[in-house]
């Protein structure tokens, strides 16, 4: 049980409110935290020791980094009431557009630091790495999709080595990199059937894509380049239409540190991290695995992949006739292409 007298005590400061304000929408390390608050070193972690011994937020290991992010699916209802509240009013905070602005610019830099990596790739092999299988972890994705889809949108598409068998499947391909470089070397690896293919240019957590344009929505090998995963994945659900599918492949939590040099934000993913951010988003999760690499090396360390779909549900007023709803619903939209970001497999 929470000490109701510590999460006072903890709140009970201007810099731990606005702490706990920015990690409740990303996570962010030291670095980052104090380039937003312009505030030293040793005060922001005093501050954030604070929160973290209260229950209010949590530190993650990735390799040599860690990051700060609020709690996020707490047990205790205490905490829970008061993270609510807390989000609920902080616009009464002071600092509320400076803040949100340094913080916008402190995760472009990431975005721009993987963009960069991707637009300075010319070749497909370039992206791959020695421990990973990409025609293994490409076969697994597949077999999560449905036999056939009207239109089938790829998250982070690269160098576009799935786009063929995806068009295989579909009607219709969207494909959706921050890279123009990826997006051209896709445009090569489309083949004969790629004037079933749309080529679109942004970021995955500002999807260039309409309310409900998609049948399903593949993330092979995607996430873990991406600033803020929750955010991609709640932009997938706005792209689905009801009753569309998402897939999921992707890295589990590792400690390779080698995986930073092609331009990994994150060093893997928890299964149950995964699971609370789809159901986050909305997503009826349906399937979740953990399975091998593909290649085998007979080491304990090596990088295993996860797995997972989820189904976004039917609406109820929907229910009569679905399909014909979602395509009106997404007529209505407007296309929402924004700032990129690089992503890719």
């Amino acid at each position: 049980m929470s000490d109701l007298l510590q999460i006072h005590k903890a709140l009970a400061d201007e810099t731990r409110l606005r702490l706990l304000r920015l990690l409740s929408r990303s996570p962010l390390n030291v670095n980052e935290v104090i380039d937003i608050l312009r505030m030293g070193q040793s005060r922001i972690s005093r501050h954030l020791r604070i929160l973290a011994e209260a229950g209010l937020v949590t530190r993650r290991r990735e390799g040599t980094w860690i990051y700060y992010e609020r709690s996020p699916d707490p047990q205790d209802k205490l905490v829970a009431d008061v993270l609510h509240l807390g989000s609920d009013h902080e616009r009464a905070l002071p600092h509320f557009e400076a803040d949100m602005q340094r913080m916008e610019a402190a995760i472009e830099r990431r975005r721009q630091q993987t963009r960069s990596f991707f637009d300075s790739r010319r070749d497909g092999d370039e992206l791959r790495h020695q421990s990973l299988d990409g025609a293994h972890y490409r076969q697994v994705a597949l077999s999560l999709l449905p036999e056939h889809c009207d239109t089938i949108l790829d998250l982070g598409t690269g160098s576009g080595l799935l786009l063929p068998a995806l068009l295989a499947r579909a009607d219709k391909v969207i494909a959706v990199d921050a890279s123009a470089t990826m997006l051209e070397l896709a445009r090569a690896s489309a083949g004969a059937d790629g004037d079933r293919c749309e080529f679109r240019l942004g970021d995955l957590e500002h999807l260039p894509v309409r309310d409900g344009e998609a049948d399903a929505v593949m993330a092979c090998m995607v996430l873990h380049h991406v600033s803020t995963p929750s955010v991609a994945l709640a932009e997938a659900w706005r792209a689905l239409g009801d009753g569309g599918n998402l897939a999921i492949v992707d890295l589990a939590r590792h400690e390779d540190e080698s995986l930073r040099e092609l331009a990994d934000l994150w060093l893997g993913f928890q299964p149950a991290e995964m699971r609370r951010w789809l159901k986050m988003s909305g997503f009826e999760v349906q399937h979740a695995d953990t399975v091998a690499p593909g290649i085998a090396t007979n080491n304990d360390t090596d990088i295993q992949l996860i797995t997972f779909t989820g189904r976004k549900p039917w609406q109820p007023a929907q229910s009569k006739s679905p399909r014909r709803e979602r395509k009106r619903t997404a007529s209505r939209a407007t296309a929402a292409a924004r700032s990129a970001r690089t992503t890719t497999k």
